[in-house]
């Protein structure tokens, strides 16, 4: 919107797996008048590269341009790769102009922060250069983060605040600057129908339910929208995916936006507490909302990527629960206060104990279900304790728990709804029933 503002056109340099999850956001563009190009693999520095891993990184590369004109219908002519190195090595520039790119606009020259300017360098000869921005840089109606460290979310919003304001007028992608014409590629792009509307899941794929609780998630909803249906496209020849959201009583406009964006969609149901009854009442209210026999629930502030549930489906063949695990040797947590890490590791570990279990995450939200394995469960605990407490009952019944390594990210939208003293205190309510054997 703001380029066709000032009448101007990019160049949008973007991952291979964008195009995968988005084609129909590069469609958008090519039709605005924007060129596409690639954007090497975040956050690898390409300068760094070991010579012998040289040749999978540029196949890679390759697959990633097929992908992006798989999208578009044209073919992609220029590369930039991430975190750029001044002076390091641009091996990757003699394999991608034989493979049929034009130009590589890495290189930063010492323009001003955050307007700096990439020098481009036309494999046919000669160079040029263009102003570079990042692409939220440039979209001052953004959702507005809350989950990052202080210093960097200041240096965030002073460069968006500053991009935004000074995007020239009339500025040209990088294509129309050297003067490069546009052709075809050579997979078409899929018909603009196909844009439209998530492509059916397999015939014989089962089906799968994803509940999302909410409650005074207004800030991400646009967002996690969008991150659901790139999961479901990505998840159709293994599942056939309907979405139930349970507003849990939101007093912003959780359940407005949830009406606008889903209410007219058949593969979406939508309910609403009336009042907050806590996260686990929520997922067992999505759980009796469907009859869909795989079940999953999944945090409404993206703290995990959907996109995991490819991973965790096949791993419910021999399992009642698959649950996502950030401290499985194979997890990991990006950005999350280390005082929340040690409550939740030092409970996780007590539950381990007393239950004698390996598992090593026990208050995770994401997780998918067999459904006939939870719907008849009783749960005492509502809220975010309900989340241990459903697995307790789970082994208790001699059902079978498997942990998915995962990556916990801190949320990005709004504000935590956990009450800490008060979780605690549950927390160590219910490990006392757990020790004495008063659920079962």
């Amino acid at each position: 919107m703001l380029c066709a503002q000032r009448g101007a056109t990019a160049t949008f340099c973007v991952l291979g797996t964008t195009a995968e999850r988005w084609p129909e956001l590069l469609r958008e563009l090519v039709v605005a008048g924007h060129e596409v190009a690639l954007a090497g693999q975040e956050p690898q520095d390409l300068g760094a590269v070991a010579v012998a891993d040289r040749p999978a990184v540029l196949e890679a590369l390759l697959r990633a341009k097929l992908a992006i004109e798989a999208a578009t219908g044209q073919r992609v002519c220029g590369f930039r790769a991430a975190w750029p190195q001044p002076g390091a090595s641009a091996w990757w520039r003699e394999p991608l102009r034989a493979a049929g790119f034009a130009y590589d606009a890495t290189e930063l020259t010492d323009g001003v922060v955050p307007t700096q300017r990439a020098s481009i360098v036309r494999f046919a000869g000669g160079t040029a250069t263009a102003n570079a921005f990042a692409a939220w840089e440039l979209d001052r109606e953004q959702p507005r983060l809350t989950g990052l460290p202080r210093p960097i979310f200041r240096a965030h919003y002073d460069r968006l605040e500053h991009a935004s304001a000074t995007l020239p007028a009339g500025m040209v992608s990088i294509r129309s600057l050297l003067g490069l014409a546009v052709q075809p590629a050579a997979v078409a792009a899929p018909p603009a129908a196909a844009a439209a509307h998530a492509p059916r899941a397999s015939s014989t794929a089962p089906r799968l339910a994803i509940v999302v609780p909410l409650k005074d998630e207004e800030a991400g909803v646009r967002s996690l929208v969008a991150e659901l249906q790139a999961a479901a496209l990505q998840l159709r020849e293994c599942a056939s995916c309907e979405f139930v959201f349970v507003d849990d009583g939101s007093v912003d406009r959780t359940w407005p936006l949830l009406q606008e964006l889903l209410a007219a969609r058949p593969d979406v149901r939508l309910v609403q507490h009336a009042r907050n009854a806590g996260v686990a009442a929520a997922i067992r209210t999505g759980i009796a909302a469907t009859d869909a026999p795989f079940v999953a629930s999944i945090d409404g502030d993206l703290s995990y990527d959907p996109m995991e549930l490819q991973r965790m489906l096949p791993l419910l063949g021999n399992a009642d629960v698959v649950t996502a695990s950030p401290y499985h040797h194979n997890g990991g947590v990006l950005n999350v206060p280390g005082w929340r890490l040690l409550l939740s590791r030092t409970l996780s570990g007590c539950y381990r104990i007393l239950l004698r279990s390996p598992i090593r995450t026990w208050t995770s939200c994401f997780r998918l279900y067999r459904r006939s394995a939870v719907a008849d469960l009783p749960l005492s605990n509502p809220g975010f304790l309900g989340t241990a407490e459903l697995l307790v009952r789970v082994l208790r019944r001699g059902g079978r728990v498997v942990e998915h390594p995962c990556v916990l990210e801190a949320r990005l939208f709004g504000v935590s709804k956990m009450r800490v003293l008060r979780t605690i205190r549950g927390h160590l309510g219910l490990l006392w029933r757990v020790l004495w054997r008063q659920i079962a």
